[in-house]
């Protein structure tokens, strides 16, 4: 089953004019969509013989000038460094066409930025179901925010910002002692992080206490004990939404994905930090070769804010699975613009 429907006409013909109109305006995808229905409700028989052999040109001619357009893409990519993007774009242009003289230019642009050693950031480490989602909340905002110049309470309230909502305003009221401790942590000052920890006074959020000390815990290496605190934590507290995440971060990483899977189930059921969740879910799903329920949990994101980091994970598993007329479609819907 298609993620995406189809544009419907009542017949062949009219699929065709309209898709040659899409065709003349520039807008090479509404016109191969276009297209394909027609091709599957064209006639094999006289006097409709030579309708699919008009459609399948037309996709042809349609696939062609998308594969322009990605190489295109791909060249602006490579010019501002974004090699990553880039290949993304050349992996597509061969799924779009056999054109010798396109898929030549394609071959050629990969090996000089092969020759050439690549100039894209190198990716952050993470488990082995890499994922934005695998970024600690406050681990994104300190890099985003990271400066030597703000006071600490200032830097304090841009980290907690970036908190679910319940979160924050519980986070917002616990001190200035808590906010020395909070920012110590994330920027890896992890034993006076641990340290400030024990001496605040947190006795009526001790699943704060027990979440943030496990977190630390878990960047030292000390899975078992930042369990233990992640456990009780949540323990203290069922409706602490960033205790739970971490410890689906860490049952991640030691690789006990049905505990893992159990786990963010129940936060979906719950309605708990929902959408990352649910890409997390995604990746799991995918990294143990399911990927149909990845594409079908990828896409359910599609109208969340999540959308851009779903739409490429989607885009890469269609690719995979063979689906490349939907990972075209899903790459000119939500990638095609986008900077991520």
């Amino acid at each position: 089953m298609k993620i995406f429907s189809r544009l419907f006409s009542k017949s062949p013909v009219d699929l065709l004019a309209k898709g040659d109109g899409f065709f003349d305006s520039e807008r090479f995808f509404d016109a191969r969509t276009c297209y394909e229905e027609g091709l599957q409700r064209s006639f094999d028989d006289e006097p409709h013989g030579n309708q699919k052999k008009v459609f399948m040109e037309r996709i042809d001619r349609a696939n062609l000038k998308l594969a322009e357009l990605n190489l295109s893409e791909a060249e602006f990519a490579f010019g501002r460094g974004d090699s990553e993007k880039a290949i993304d774009h050349l992996e597509l242009v061969k799924t779009l066409t056999d054109d010798p003289a396109i898929r030549e230019l394609a071959d050629k642009l990969l090996k000089e930025q092969i020759d050439s050693g690549g100039n894209s950031a190198e990716p952050a480490a993470s488990s082995s179901c890499a994922s934005c989602s695998h970024i600690q909340v406050d681990d994104y905002a300190a890099n985003q925010y990271a400066d030597e110049s703000l006071h600490p309470l200032e830097y304090f309230e841009l980290l907690i910002g970036q908190l679910p909502e319940d979160q924050y305003h519980r986070y917002s009221g616990l001190g200035e002692d808590f906010a020395y401790a909070y920012v110590a942590a994330c920027q890896d000052r992890h034993t006076e992080a641990l340290s400030l920890l024990d001496e605040w006074s947190g006795d009526s959020n001790r699943d704060i206490y027990y979440c943030e000390r496990g977190k630390v815990l878990h960047r030292l290496g000390n899975a078992l004990e930042a369990e233990q605190h992640l456990r009780e934590a949540v323990r203290l507290n069922e409706f602490n939404s960033l205790a739970r995440l971490n410890l689906a971060l860490l049952l991640i990483e030691s690789g006990r994905l049905e505990e893992v899977m159990h786990l963010l189930d129940s936060m979906i059921a719950e309605n708990m930090m929902t959408e990352q969740a649910m890409l997390m879910r995604g990746e799991i799903l995918e990294s143990t070769g399911n990927m149909n329920e990845a594409i079908d949990q990828y896409s359910r994101l599609l109208t969340t804010q999540y959308a851009a980091s779903a739409a490429e994970k989607l885009h890469s598993v269609l690719i995979k699975t063979g689906r490349q007329s939907d990972a075209a479609l899903v790459f000119k819907q939500f990638l095609g613009k986008c900077g991520h």
